[in-house]
């Protein structure tokens, strides 16, 4: 597995939602997230938050990271 960083991680996970969500609401959500990852960890965090080796290299497409 590659050395993903928190941020990395809970931006490619925001970032299913980036066009759903006010602003208001995605910063509740990233809020949320780092908590989450905070409280469970990076592998638990990618498990729940389902950033398996696919998601993220779609979200390194679709958002030229």
């Amino acid at each position: 597995m590659a050395g993903y960083s928190k941020e990395f991680l809970i931006d490619a996970f925001m970032s299913r939602y980036f066009e759903a969500l006010s602003k208001e609401k995605e910063e509740s959500l990233r809020i949320l997230a780092e908590r989450h990852y905070d409280k469970v960890g990076k592998d638990k965090f990618r498990e729940s938050a389902s950033l398996d080796a696919e998601a993220i290299r779609l979200y390194r497409k679709d958002f030229n990271v």
